[in-house]
C-alpha cells in the first residue's frame, strides 16, 4: 500500500494509505500503532486527511478504549525487569521519596515503606524512573547504531532524537530527523535495527509504497517476519 502521513491535533500521527481492492474510506485502530485511514485507489491522500478530521472525535474515543485493554503491568518487588544492559529491582526504604541507585550493570528503585506499591502515584514514579534509565541507554546505544547503519548502508541522516513515543517505534521527518522511541532499548538488537531501518529507508522514500518495501527487505531479509516478532512487544510499560 502507498502511504502518506499526517498530523491532527488531538491525535498525532495518522496514516492515510491506498489500497487497490478498498471500495470507500476505513479507519483501522490497533493498540499500539497509529490510526490508518484505506482509501481508494483513485482518491487522493487529502480525501483520506478530511475524512480523519470529521472523525476526530471518534478516532480519540475508540483509541481511549484500545488502550485501555492494554494489560497494565504492577511492578513491584517480586517482578523485576531487564532493559539490554541493566537489571532493575524494587525495594522499599525508609525515605518518604522515591530513589535510583545504580550499581555496575544493576539498578534498584526504592520506594518509601509506607506507600502502597500498586498506587497509580507510586507506579508512574516507578515507571518514570524505568524510561530514565531507558532513556540513558538509548542516548549511549542507539544514536551511534544509526549513525553506523546509516553509513553502513550509505543513508543521508541529519539529526537523530530518542523520545518516549506513545505509539510508534520511530518516525523519521523531511528533513531526515529521525526520532527513535526509548522502549527500542526493550527489544531484542536484531528488532531494533529493524526499526533502524525502516526509518532509514524513510530518508530516500517518503511513504510505505513498494519502492520504500522493496529496499527495506533487501537490507533486512523479511519484513513480514520481522513485523510478526515485533507485534509480541508494546511501546509502553
Amino acid at each position: 500500500m502507498n502511504s502518506k502521513t499526517y498530523t491532527i491535533a488531538n491525535i498525532g500521527s495518522i496514516e492515510v494509505c491506498k489500497h487497490h481492492s478498498t471500495k470507500k474510506l476505513t479507519i483501522k485502530l490497533k493498540p499500539g500503532s497509529i490510526p490508518k485511514v484505506v482509501i481508494p485507489k483513485l482518491m487522493t491522500y487529502e480525501m483520506g486527511y478530511r475524512f480523519a478530521l470529521e472523525k476526530e472525535n471518534w478516532i480519540v474515543k475508540h483509541n481511549k478504549k484500545l488502550e485501555e485493554r492494554i494489560p497494565k503491568t504492577i511492578f513491584n518487588e517480586e517482578n523485576g525487569f531487564e532493559t539490554r544492559f541493566h537489571k532493575i529491582s524494587i525495594q522499599t526504604h525508609l525515605k518518604n521519596s522515591i530513589e535510583l541507585k545504580r550499581y555496575n550493570d544493576s539498578i534498584t528503585i526504592y520506594y518509601p515503606a509506607t506507600s502502597n506499591i500498586a498506587s497509580t502515584a507510586v507506579q508512574e514514579k516507578i515507571k518514570n524512573s524505568i524510561t530514565e534509565v531507558l532513556r540513558f541507554e538509548a542516548k549511549k546505544h542507539l544514536i551511534p547504531r544509526t549513525f553506523e547503519l546509516a553509513q553502513k548502508y550509505n543513508f543521508t541522516v541529519n539529526k537523530i532524537f530518542v523520545k518516549n513515543l506513545k505509539s510508534r517505534w520511530g518516525s523519521c521527518s523531511a528533513q531526515n530527523n529521525i526520532n527513535l522511541n526509548v522502549h527500542l532499548m526493550r527489544l531484542p538488537e536484531d528488532l531494533s535495527d529493524f526499526i533502524i531501518l525502516h526509518e532509514l529507508c524513510h530518508t530516500v522514500h517518503k511513504n510505505h509504497g513498494s519502492h520504500f518495501h522493496s529496499l527495506l527487505n533487501k537490507l533486512v531479509g523479511n519484513e513480514k517476519e520481522l513485523n510478526k516478532e515485533l507485534k509480541k512487544y508494546n511501546t509502553q510499560l
